[in-house]
């Protein structure tokens, strides 16, 4: 993958490519931001402008014997480890699909990945024996290009096993990079985390994202501006708000502050069963999308010409503002729905989430 495939993100990308040109590559690096952000298409990029042939000074070239073995991800000196169900013992036997997922979508999310290789609600992992296999195959020198690269994706689906791979990561074979592209540095071991220099990669810009949108799925101007705004820079939500292009999550998310503000618990109940009914990942984009949205009405309160919404969404923000409910208890309910997020991504009962969030909200939409 060309740095120009990835979007957005050009202050990072020349960043890494000057730390390239000075000779500056540091052995072990840790991709860390969002999956929608483009953390892996930007490692990928970053791989292939090292190991290119005849780098140009903005990417590489796209056409020298390494990056076409690049681009269809089969150079013999890249290397992959992710995280596979017990099923398996070590990840090379889901490299084809991986291949494959990657080549199609390099903005993969692990929901997308386990559904793909059909594991079954199985959780994935990066056992002891991945660990070992990966220390193997990095004791031999370089085939082809001058490093040798592993591109772990995931590092948070490494356990305490994971510290079998300390010494080779901090005193690796010549010429041998470690790349790690991950979400969550909570759930990164520390002994990972302390051993790797961080590459923190942020939002894509507003401007940037919604060109792409334009580009890659060929919806109007007015309508890219809107879901990049909605989005915040995350082009997976962006992709997940595209398919309601005209009215995404708005009446659901006007539905039931409605029954939170008036206290109609039993209402809300109901609500939550049927919301917990539509899959982990649109329930997750849904209270993301919410939370733009209570951001916009903090904004707003202290001064509404900075606030970029516009439509429905504004016209809701300025209503709900009017109500005046204090910053503080709007601020506890941006912290339980964070919590709410994070609480579904770990698999909890979505309906009961969903229930008990409905309480937190209804107690706090009053003055």
């Amino acid at each position: 993958m060309k740095f120009s495939e990835v979007i957005g993100q050009d202050k990072l990308k020349k960043q890494l490519i000057h730390g390239v040109t000075v000779g500056r590559i540091p052995h072990a690096q840790l991709f860390l931001g969002k999956v929608g952000n483009g953390t892996l298409p930007l490692a990928l990029a970053y791989a292939q402008y090292v190991s290119c042939t005849d780098r140009q000074l903005e990417d590489s070239c796209g056409t020298c014997s390494s990056c076409s073995k690049y681009q269809s991800l089969v150079h013999p000196d890249l290397h992959f480890s992710f995280p596979f169900p017990s099923k398996a013992e070590v990840a090379s036997e889901y490299l084809k699909e991986w291949r494959s997922a990657l080549l199609s979508n390099p903005y993969l999310s692990y929901d997308e990945w386990m559904t793909l290789i059909e594991a079954d609600n199985k959780q994935g992992n990066i056992p002891v024996k991945e660990c070992r296999a990966i220390i193997r195959s990095l004791s031999l020198k370089p085939f082809e290009s001058e490093y040798k690269v592993l591109l772990m994706w995931l590092p948070e689906y490494l356990g305490q096993e994971g510290n079998i791979l300390l010494k080779i990561i901090e005193e690796p074979p010549q010429n041998t990079l470690f790349l790690l592209v991950g979400a969550n540095a909570d759930k990164i071991i520390n002994t990972i985390i302390s051993r790797t220099q961080p590459v923190r990669v942020p939002p894509i810009g507003l401007a940037e994202l919604s060109k792409a949108l334009v580009e890659r799925f060929e919806i109007a101007d007015s309508n890219a501006n809107r879901i990049a705004q909605m989005s915040q820079g995350d082009f997976k939500i962006a992709i997940s708000l595209i398919q309601e292009t005209e009215n995404p999550y708005f009446d659901q998310w006007r539905n039931w502050m409605g029954l939170c503000y008036t206290r109609k618990i039993s209402e809300a109940v109901k609500w939550s069963d049927e919301m917990a009914a539509i899959g982990r990942e649109s329930l997750k984009s849904f209270l993301l999308y919410g939370l733009e949205i209570l951001r916009g009405v903090l904004v707003i309160g202290f001064d509404s010409s900075v606030s970029s919404w516009v439509g429905q969404e504004r016209d809701f923000i300025e209503k709900f503002n009017n109500l005046q409910i204090p910053v503080p208890q709007l601020e506890i309910i941006v912290r339980e729905i964070e919590s709410a997020i994070s609480n579904i991504e770990r698999n909890g009962n979505a309906k009961m989430i969903l229930t008990d969030l409905s309480f937190k909200v209804a107690r706090n939409l009053k003055k």
